[in-house]
């Protein structure tokens, strides 16, 4: 796959640097990545994003029922990923961590969306006793990125098949 394969040899060419944004495309695809810190072997990212104008489009049924999909194609993360929340008017579907991991020091989730506007992204929030939730990088291996990769853009295809 031409978007994944660019996307990690761009991950390889930003080791040892922090806080830098990779973008590649294939068509009308976009993936961006803000990456906090680079290794050769994982990245710890804010935000994981695959845009597309194919999906400017779509209804809020096909949207739904392509979440549950994603949900059981993404199942390597630390937490399994649950729809929880569908904006009709606004035509997007949120999906997060259920159940979040949870210790002492406060609860842990992921939360991706699936947007007509087009776009697939993921992020990863702690929410500590008493304040307010903050988005945190989420270390991933490569290998785990590149899965997302794929597992975003085949949410894709199947979207514009149905």
């Amino acid at each position: 796959m031409k978007l994944r394969d660019e996307f990690l040899r761009e991950l390889q060419a930003i080791v040892g640097q922090t806080n830098r944004r990779v973008t590649v495309a294939d068509g009308p695809r976009i993936l961006r990545c803000e990456v906090d810190q680079g290794t050769a072997l994982a990245a710890a990212v804010y935000e994981f994003i695959l845009e597309s104008k194919e999906l400017a489009q779509v209804d809020t049924a096909i949207l739904q029922q392509s979440s549950q999909s994603l949900c059981n194609r993404v199942n390597y993360l630390l937490e399994p990923i649950s729809p929880i929340e569908t904006d009709i008017d606004g035509c997007v579907v949120q999906m997060r961590s259920n159940p979040p991991q949870q210790n002492e020091s406060g609860k842990y989730y992921y939360e991706l969306f699936l947007r007509r506007g087009g776009s697939i992204a993921l992020y990863r929030y702690e929410k500590q006793p008493g304040a307010i939730r903050s988005r945190v990088p989420v270390t991933l291996t490569h290998e785990v990125l590149g899965r997302l990769c794929e597992d975003f853009n085949a949410t894709i295809e199947e979207i514009l098949a149905s």
